[in-house]
């Protein structure tokens, strides 16, 4: 049974609910002394990927992803990167299509199941001949993406694959989707889609008769905006579709090499089908550990130390 004991978080006591211990740590987290080497690859496909290195030609590689409209500039992100350092083990933060502050060059850019662009700078990565072991790192839609590729992989995992660890995940995309339409959580739909439109006024301008653009712009929501953009771009006949099919809930029971999946019991962009506990009772790869406390990538304490909580736990998984 991989089903793990509840951990609590102590979050400071002013952060007394699930948007307090998301926005406060997200907004004021500053991480000093990360320096990035960049590597710009092609894709299959004509198209670009920013990785970002941080290393010490260590034979111990992280891959870290990111979350939805992230980068590897992010404070969360930054915060793995050092604290892989912290142990002598080099890290890789890559940014998905459009995220490195440059748009990509195809209309389309990523999307919450998009694994083929993870498992192409895994390749690559290997391909270098440096590294025995390389873990993987999710955080939010990184971990969907994460979990989903695991799963994807299921009887062919690669021998070089160590363990996988994937924070604050929304396992099942639709009901996340819908739920963070309603009440306070516009807070963050709102958010995400004002990024997204930002990005699609970028690409506007390169691809001007592409599509109904100004349709796009009316959405009131960010589930409408995937609705109308984000599935048919990629093929998906609408939402649900694209949502239904790309959740990592449904990998989840094929995974096949050690993985621990964090979620907050707080986490306000979460609904009780992203608490797979029974999925964790009946695999021996897949591991589920539900705190008390942590909102949405936040899991901010009451006396800070050098690294977080999150990270914390994280190495302790990787090194155990």
């Amino acid at each position: 049974m991989s089903l793990l004991k509840r951990e609590i978080v102590n979050a400071p006591i002013w952060q007394f609910n699930g948007h307090l211990q998301t926005i406060v740590p997200n907004v004021r987290r500053k991480v000093e002394g990360v320096i990035y080497e960049r590597e710009r690859i092609a894709t299959w496909d004509d198209d670009f990927l920013d990785l970002d290195w941080s290393g010490k030609n260590s034979d111990t590689l992280v891959i870290i992803s990111h979350g939805l409209a992230g980068s590897s500039e992010g404070g969360y992100m930054k915060g793995f990167v050092k604290a892989v350092n912290s142990l002598g083990w080099d890290a890789l933060a890559w940014n998905y299509r459009g995220c490195s502050g440059e748009p990509n060059k195809k209309l389309f850019s990523f999307h919450g199941g998009k694994t083929d662009d993870l498992e192409w700078v895994i390749q690559h990565a290997a391909a270098t001949g440096r590294y025995q072991t390389i873990h993987l790192i999710g955080v939010s839609m990184g971990g969907n993406i994460t979990l989903k590729l695991l799963g994807e992989w299921s009887e062919k995992v690669p021998s070089f694959l160590g363990k996988a660890v994937a924070i604050s995940v929304p396992v099942h995309m639709m009901e996340t989707s819908l739920h963070l339409v309603k009440g306070w959580n516009r807070i963050y739909s709102n958010r995400y889609m004002k990024q997204y439109k930002e990005m699609l006024a970028r690409k506007e301008q390169h691809f001007p008769d592409a599509w109904d653009y100004q349709h796009v712009y009316k959405a009131s929501n960010l589930h409408t905006f995937v609705e109308r953009f984000t599935a048919p771009s990629f093929g998906f006949s609408d939402a649900e579709h694209y949502l239904g099919t790309q959740s990592s809930l449904h990998y989840i029971p094929k995974i096949k090499a050690p993985t621990l999946l964090i979620n907050a019991d707080n986490d306000p962009f979460l609904t009780p089908a992203s608490y797979p506990e029974e999925l964790a009772k009946s695999s021996d790869y897949f591991h589920f550990l539900v705190t008390r406390n942590g909102g949405h990538v936040g899991f901010d304490e009451k006396q800070p130390s050098a690294l977080s909580w999150m990270e914390r736990r994280t190495l302790q998984f990787l090194t155990d």
